[in-house]
């Protein structure tokens, strides 16, 4: 056994050598199966079950078990992450569904506990043991380069299942997903694990795996992934600026790119720019072809939701209510709010809007720990670009004002992923780790 040093740079508790056994090694390889099972199965969602459900979420319950039991045997302190914001969002939930007399309004309910417990899991199983924190990056982002191909194959060669054709979403992919705008969202979690980790290692191989998952984004014909992706550089950029150069040049080049954005973007027609999409390629027809329909509906949209927030009480009209409400009063466009911050106003109210607040707090709040204070050797290797990670979360934040992203299982194990990794978290410290070769 020997001592390792810890983030404060004093001695901690010592780790098991290349050749010691580790106790209770059975239950984490039970785990690290079930959580390689779990992150693989996130894209199928399709053929889907009663309340949406899908083999994701097998795979997801198999995690719940088997790392609920481990932890039981260990006997080890547990915590739930996000606990306080997602109790407030349940809480408003539960009373509006209860206000609004629907019954089918408390399913959204159990969907919040189902996936906080999900990143509860993730969040516990890595920081007990960094070698499961290694078995879910490389799952992640090996299956995610898989799946990529997959789509890409499957579009190219015109194959509608593979791809995940249809006719309601014309030429745009969504695999497994259902859904474009989803599995758009997946891959660009992708591409910030592949610039985050060490997963694929070396500059030709990282750029090859980028161009594969950049490409299925392109395919699924995503306005939305191409808003947040083009967030998540800048956002990386700058904070890279300032771990190497210090706040103040960051903030000079922050400054100068708002100034020259805002001088170019009045110039920039994109009503014309939309139009000459729409008689192009069907590539480009798919996405900036869209830009006049998709922004235009939004807006409309987006007006009619916040008027049932105006025109309704502090409670809400109930969890995932919003459509249904917008039937009952003849509204011309009658759809889901597809905007996380006035459905959680509309459909759970002022506590809900103070919920989602919190939790947007308590995320920005572990992901700057994580990307600006300093990690164990171990996360450093697996993580060598934490940046990455909170250019993400910026990203999905900016993602939450086109399409409801607390929904999606992957964003929540994301979420898990980085209240793992955060090093403020109560009782942090090194953690054990196999040894070389046990695990493959």
């Amino acid at each position: 056994m020997a001592d390792v040093e810890g983030a404060d740079g004093t001695a901690a508790q010592a780790v098991p050598g290349r050749t010691t056994a580790l106790p209770g090694a059975r239950g984490p390889r039970r785990v690290a199966v079930a959580l390689t099972f779990a992150i693989c199965a996130l894209p199928l969602l399709i053929p889907s079950g009663p309340g949406n459900t899908g083999l994701a979420d097998v795979g997801i319950l198999a995690v719940v078990v088997t790392v609920a039991a481990w932890l039981r045997i260990k006997a080890v302190p547990v915590s739930v992450p996000y606990l306080l914001p997602v109790g407030l969002l349940m809480m408003a939930g539960a009373v509006a569904a209860y206000h609004s007399g629907d019954a089918l309004a408390l399913l959204p309910v159990v969907q919040d506990v189902f996936l906080l417990v999900w990143c509860a899991c993730i969040a516990n199983a890595v920081r007990q043991y960094r070698w499961l924190l290694a078995v879910v990056l490389r799952a992640w982002v090996w299956s995610g380069l898989a799946w990529a191909a997959v789509l890409c194959v499957g579009k190219m060669a015109n194959i509608s299942w593979m791809a995940g054709l249809s006719s309601k979403d014309g030429g745009r992919a969504s695999l497994t997903f259902a859904d474009p705008n989803l599995c758009a969202n997946y891959f660009l979690i992708v591409v910030a694990l592949i610039l985050a980790t060490s997963v694929v290692r070396g500059r030709w191989a990282r750029a090859l795996a980028l161009c594969t998952v950049l490409l299925a984004i392109v395919f699924t014909g995503s306005n939305g992934a191409a808003i947040g992706l083009g967030v998540m550089i800048v956002v990386a950029l700058v904070v890279g600026l300032v771990k190497r150069r210090g706040v103040v040049l960051a903030t000079a080049v922050a400054c100068l790119a708002g100034a020259s954005f805002a001088a170019i973007a009045p110039n920039v027609d994109l009503n014309a720019v939309g139009a000459k999409a729409s008689d192009s390629i069907q590539v480009l027809r798919d996405s900036l072809g869209r830009t006049d329909e998709s922004s235009g509906s939004r807006t409309e949209l987006a007006t009619e939701t916040f008027g049932l927030y105006l025109e309704g009480d502090l409670l809400g009209v109930g969890p995932g209510r919003t459509k249904a409400t917008l039937s009952g009063q003849a509204a011309p466009y009658i759809k889901e709010a597809h905007n996380d911050y006035l459905a959680t106003l509309v459909e759970r109210g002022a506590v809900g809007g103070v919920g989602l607040a919190v939790l947007l707090v308590v995320v920005a709040f572990r992901v700057g720990r994580v990307a600006l204070w300093p990690q164990d050797p171990e996360v450093r290797a697996l993580v060598p670009r934490p940046q990455w990670l909170l250019a993400l979360c910026c990203a999905l934040a900016v993602a939450g004002l086109f399409y409801e992203v607390l929904h999606f299982r992957h964003v929540w194990a994301l979420f898990g992923l980085i209240a793992g990794l955060d090093p403020g978290s109560r009782g942090q410290r090194p953690y054990a780790r196999v040894p070389e070769g046990r695990l493959t």
